[in-house]
C-alpha cells in the first residue's frame, strides 16, 4: 500500500513539512504502509489553476503529469495544512483545483491541521466542506490537530515541549 503525503505550506521553514515528515516516518516505522510520497508546497508552490489545464496545454501537462503518475499509484492520502488566519493555505486549495478523481477520487484520506498556537480546526473544517466536491476524495471521520508545533515532533528532543 502507499501513501501520498501532501504537505499543504508553501513557506519556506514550514512547521507543516517537519509535521508531514514525522507522519511518513511513523508510517514507515510501523510498516503501515510498503511506500510513501511526500510532495510539499514549501518553496514549490503549484502556479494558479487556470482554464488551460482543462485544455491540456503542454505547460500544465509538463508540470502535472509527474505527480499525477504519484497520486494515482496512491492507496490514500495524508493531507497536512496549517492553520493560517483561520483558514486552509491558497496553495493548498490551489491544489485540490488541480487534481481531478482520477488522481484523487474515492481514496481515503486524513486531515492533520497544524497550528503555532491553540487553533488548528478551521482548515480542516474548510478542506472538509469545499475541496472534495469535484475531485471525489473520501475524507475519514478521524483527524489530527496538532497545537503549538514549534514545540512538539522536533529531531532536537530539548526543543520539545
Amino acid at each position: 500500500m502507499k501513501i501520498a503525503i501532501i504537505s499543504g505550506s508553501h513557506r519556506v521553514n514550514a512547521q507543516s513539512l517537519k509535521v508531514s515528515r514525522y507522519i511518513e516516518s511513523v508510517l514507515m516505522e510501523q510498516k503501515i504502509c510498503d511506500e510513501t510520497w511526500l510532495f510539499s508546497l514549501s518553496g514549490n508552490p503549484l502556479p494558479l489553476w487556470d482554464e488551460s489545464v482543462w485544455e491540456g496545454s503542454e505547460k500544465w501537462k509538463t508540470l502535472l503529469q509527474p505527480l499525477s503518475t504519484e497520486l494515482e499509484s496512491s492507496d490514500g492520502l495524508v493531507v497536512v495544512s496549517p492553520e493560517w488566519h483561520g483558514q486552509a493555505p491558497a496553495g493548498l486549495k490551489n491544489f485540490f483545483l488541480l487534481f481531478s478523481a482520477l488522481q484523487l477520487g474515492h481514496k481515503p484520506a486524513l486531515l492533520v491541521g497544524v497550528s503555532s498556537g491553540p487553533g488548528g480546526a478551521y482548515p480542516i473544517a474548510e478542506l472538509r466542506m469545499s475541496s472534495y466536491k469535484n475531485n471525489r476524495i473520501c475524507y475519514i471521520p478521524e483527524q489530527l490537530i496538532i497545537r503549538n508545533v514549534e514545540s512538539v515532533l522536533n529531531d532536537d528532543p530539548t526543543r520539545n515541549n
